[in-house]
């Protein structure tokens, strides 16, 4: 059960920061830099809205919030993947960015697992 509670709070997460990005950055950007800053916007969403839950000792209404937000979150992804179709190859190779874009890019890509591993 606890693994359905945490795919569902990433899926709102996700949906959140795809909201964020859609809203602040271009529409030229890149879908996989998209992707990686929805990622950072929604953990940090997802963790206001826990903490603020929290200092308010009604950590079951933001469960409840995060959890009603995770079919969109669905619906989100799926149409983040529908519109950069043919356009998420190219995203590692340094000829096509600059050179600390694609630095910036495997370090996000390593901090990830780090990030997975070290939370729990």
């Amino acid at each position: 059960m606890t693994v359905v509670l945490v795919l569902l709070v990433t899926l709102a997460g996700l949906s959140l920061g795809l909201r964020t990005t859609s809203v602040l950055l271009p529409p030229q950007t890149h879908p996989l830099d998209r992707m990686a800053l929805s990622i950072v916007a929604g953990t940090l969403w997802t963790a206001v809205v826990f903490e603020a839950s929290n200092s308010y000792r009604v950590f079951d209404l933001g469960l409840g919030l995060m959890l009603s937000l995770s079919p969109v979150g669905v619906f989100d992804v799926t149409k983040w993947w529908f519109r950069s179709r043919g356009r998420r190859s190219g995203w590692l190779r340094p000829g096509l960015a600059p050179g600390w874009l694609v630095t910036l890019r495997w370090l996000f890509l390593a901090a990830l697992p780090a990030a997975v591993v070290l939370l729990p």
